[in-house]
């Protein structure tokens, strides 16, 4: 086995398992042999990356996406880190940021990855109602400086997650507002197509509202009446009122005007 060769099949800046080894020709007893000389380093139980090589958290998403063959990722960054990540979040907390990522209730981040100083704080959310398998749900993203691509949230897909998993106290936050003012380049027919996917009514109800207060163009074009959004009324914030047109409770400020 030629070193170079190896090395060369590694992404600049990834983590690879030893299953994606294994499916480049190198075992397990290879990997541990390179370890040792100094050509790999071992980031935790089944897990590498090239010697010198700086780590992130995109470099341990980019093992797990690359672990599995299926097209659809098990893990990805999603709602608020994808928005960042598409330069659309402009209201960044201060200090260290925290990565968000979705996936399936079984899905798991490996102990290497959850407790890795050079991955930052991480946050796991189930898929929240919005099934992986949706159109128009991931595009490819490329970190600067690295040799590999992530699937990550699109834009439309983002949105949802990040009102998936607010409470409900936070869905009329000026952070989440203020994101939902810059989202002016939003598509509508993908739009439509993950709100006809969403199992959470709360989720499309909630997106709605903040949607119509924003008053992008896109809007327009959705048609909520293809739209399941459950019966009777739903409570979004304490104190608020009922908006007549998607029978929720917000602040005065996001009614509905005919």
């Amino acid at each position: 086995m030629e070193i170079n060769r190896l090395l060369h099949k590694i992404p600049y800046g990834a983590v690879v398992t030893t299953a994606w080894l294994a499916s480049h020709g190198v075992t397990s007893d290879q990997a541990r042999k390179l370890a040792g000389r100094g050509w790999l380093k071992r980031v935790g139980y089944g897990a590498y990356f090239q010697a010198e090589a700086p780590l992130t958290w995109e470099s341990g998403v980019f093992a797990l996406q690359a672990s599995y063959d299926t097209g659809l990722p098990p893990l990805w960054p999603g709602g608020q880190t994808a928005l960042a990540l598409h330069g659309i979040v402009h209201y960044l907390p201060m200090g260290e940021r925290t990565t968000h990522l979705y996936g399936k209730e079984a899905a798991r981040l490996p102990r290497w990855l959850s407790d890795a100083e050079w991955a930052g704080g991480i946050v796991h959310h189930s898929e929240k109602g919005l099934p992986v398998q949706l159109p128009g749900s991931f595009m490819d993203y490329e970190p600067d400086g690295r040799a590999f691509s992530l699937q990550v949230s699109t834009p439309e897909r983002a949105a949802l997650e990040w009102i998936a998993v607010t409470p409900n106290e936070l869905l009329f936050s000026s952070e989440l507002v203020d994101t939902f003012g810059g989202l002016n380049t939003l598509r509508p027919r993908r739009l439509q197509a993950l709100l006809e996917g969403c199992r959470s009514v709360r989720t499309k109800r909630a997106f709605l509202v903040l949607a119509r207060h924003a008053g992008h163009a896109w809007y327009g074009r959705l048609e909520p009446r293809r739209l399941d959004l459950g019966r009777g009324k739903r409570q979004l914030c304490q104190g608020g009122k009922l908006d007549r047109e998607y029978h929720v409770t917000v602040p005065e400020t996001f009614l509905y005007a005919d």
